[in-house]
């Protein structure tokens, strides 16, 4: 219409459709231009603080800027507040690994009435160097938390970094943070009413008081278990709990406020170091509880493989730079937990004593420590859980390890049992089958039963007692002792030598040395002895009626001449030598099975000493 009124004639419609075209050109620009410019991120919201309880999260409030080269000074950080991103389009402020320098800003007003006082919380122990400036009308004021400065450097003494800050009423202040670490760069913050913060602290440390108090019980117990039963897994597993405790203390701050609390940055190296370690002894500790090298040889050759892996990596953390040496404590925290559950489950479907309840231990740990990687590597949310999961996993692992062990031994004690009552009813089934043929047959098979009895109780190369024989004279042995008030003795004698014998002149010659000294023990033993034979070179000497100990070591020096005199055999004159073990009841304790076991143990100890001699069992 424009157009038309200027006179244009024709002109008119052509020149319309131009300039409709032309502003739809101009929109189709501006959206372009709007897509390839970037987009202005909001500025996170100021921070206003008043009389309240309870903590605030800081996360909304703040905006980062990641420093690569770690060169930026506070003045210059402030000068570039237009390249900070709010903490707000983050899922959390876990930044992983990285060598990079975080710089966190925010700012905080107080609406309160009068003065108030704040704390600042980094929830993450394991923290290198955290410096906070606080800039306002009165200038910049700085404080400085981590777990590498020595703790009397700190702002502020406590575990975690804290940071102090009093408000006056309408006060505004911007707050800088610059942050480094080499472990798992998680920056949560919290800020605390300073009285709040001191119920939330003592809480804290009640917890922790409680997870180590736990960790030192199962340790003390099963110390004392070992020096009782000198089994090898319990001792493996206090060592695997006091490396694993190393550990925990280094990543939740307390080590370096207690333990080590001016190690600084050598402090760093505990952590990997404290739970590679126990890594190699939790493979170790798996060995000896399954007993793997008798059950599943093959899988045990495949754990003794895993453990050097383990121990290299342990000694790795001591050489390698303190964030790659972090990195490689949460790789073999998670295969070795994988690895030891999958052997785990091959033992439960072999049916090894006390493999399900290692299993569901292990099943806790790999779920703990599979967290806490994710939440080290950034993959996932840093949350309370996260943080905690491995020591919330790792006490009820311990614990469940514990109760293992102790459901191991009363199962293979089951199994014994077991197995004697079987050996039983098929002694009472062979005595019936035995007692229907006497009365089936002829008093000429009678007294042939008779004697088919008597070989039963006898070794058939010697014709001494043979450990039928022995079993039955012990537990009459035991019960007169008892009655009497005195000591039964059980010498435990193994031949030394005697093996050189059969490898150079033949079993033949061997057997004929084992007869010569079988006749010996005979002649040497009292008539109120029994002399037995265990099998192969072993034979045992039970006494009664003993009033000193020291009597049966002068006995055993006798008999040891005894046993180490040459025995001629035609043209041939040979030698052996003898490691005895002796061991003591007074017919109630020990019994039989554990008299039978501390003689062949103090046998044993003279065996590593280098043979031939005497020792007494202690």
């Amino acid at each position: 219409m424009l157009l038309e009124r200027r006179g244009v004639g024709g002109l008119a419609l052509p020149n319309k459709f131009a300039i409709v075209g032309l502003l739809a050109l101009l929109r189709l620009l501006a959206c372009m231009l709007l897509l390839v410019s970037p987009v202005a991120v909001a500025e996170p919201p100021v921070l206003r603080v008043a009389d309240r309880l309870g903590a605030i999260d800081l996360q909304p409030y703040i905006s980062y800027l990641r420093d690569p080269s770690g060169s930026l000074q506070v003045e210059q950080v402030r000068q570039q507040v237009e390249q900070f991103r709010p903490a707000s389009e983050r899922r959390d402020l876990n930044f992983g690994y990285t060598h990079d320098h975080l710089w966190l800003s925010f700012e905080l007003v107080s609406t309160a009435d009068e003065v108030s006082d704040w704390l600042i919380e980094m929830s993450y122990a394991s923290l290198d160097q955290v410096s906070l400036y606080s800039i306002g009308a009165d200038g910049i004021h700085i404080q400085h938390a981590g777990d590498t400065l020595a703790y009397g450097e700190r702002s502020i003494g406590h575990r975690n970094p804290l940071f102090a800050l009093r408000l006056a009423p309408g006060e505004q202040r911007r707050l800088l943070m610059r942050v480094h670490s080499e472990g798992s760069l998680t920056l949560a913050s919290r800020l605390w009413p300073a009285a709040d913060f001191q119920q939330h602290s003592q809480k804290g440390y009640v917890l922790l008081a409680l997870y180590f108090g736990a960790l030192l019980a199962l340790g003390s117990y099963n110390l004392l278990l070992f020096a009782v039963l000198r089994e090898r897994s319990f001792i493996l597993y206090v060592c695997f709990i006091a490396s694993f405790g190393v550990g925990v203390l280094a990543i939740n701050g307390l080590g370096a406020q207690y333990l080590w609390p001016n190690l600084g940055e050598l402090g760093n190296r505990l952590l990997p170091l404290g739970l590679c370690l126990s890594a190699t002894l939790g493979v170790l500790f798996a060995q000896a509880f399954l007993s793997t090298a008798r059950r599943t040889p093959r899988l045990d050759r495949y754990l003794r493989v895993w453990a050097s892996l383990a121990a290299l990596a342990t000694l790795g953390t001591l050489l390698i730079e303190v964030q790659l040496a972090l990195q490689l404590m949460s790789i073999v925290g998670l295969i070795t937990t994988v690895v030891l559950l999958v052997s785990g489950l091959i033992c439960v479907a072999k049916r090894v004593p006390g493999a399900q309840i290692f299993v569901l231990a292990w099943l806790v740990l790999l779920i703990g420590g599979t967290l806490l990687a994710l939440r080290n590597f950034g993959m996932i949310p840093s949350n309370f859980i996260t943080v905690n999961a491995m020591q919330i996993g790792s006490a009820i692992e311990m614990l469940l390890l514990s109760l293992g062990l102790a459901a191991r031994f009363n199962q293979l004690k089951r199994l014994q049992e077991e197995a004697q009552k079987q050996a039983l009813a098929a002694a009472l089934q062979q005595e019936k089958v035995l007692e229907q043929r006497v009365a089936e047959r002829t008093e000429a098979l009678a007294d042939a039963n008779a004697r088919l009895a008597v070989q039963a109780m006898q070794d058939p190369l010697t014709g001494m007692a043979n450990r039928t024989a022995l079993a039955s004279h012990m537990q009459k042995a035991m019960l007169r002792t008892q009655r009497r008030g005195e000591l039964l003795a059980l010498v435990l004698i193994d031949l030394d030598g005697f093996k050189n014998i059969n490898d150079e002149w033949g079993h033949a010659v061997g057997d004929r040395v084992l007869i010569e000294i079988a006749t010996r023990l005979q002649a040497f033993a009292r008539s109120s002895d029994l002399v037995a034979r265990l099998g192969g070179d072993e034979f045992i000497l039970l006494t009664e009626g003993i009033l000193e100990r020291q009597d049966v070591l002068l006995l055993a020096e006798r008999l040891l001449h005894v046993i180490s005199l040459p025995v001629a055999l035609d043209n041939l004159s040979v030698s052996v030598g003898a490691s005895i073990g002796i061991s003591f009841s007074d017919g109630i304790e020990p019994d039989t099975e554990t008299l039978m076991r501390q003689a062949d143990q103090a046998m044993y100890q003279r065996k590593r000493s280098g043979k031939q001699g005497v020792v007494l069992y202690s």
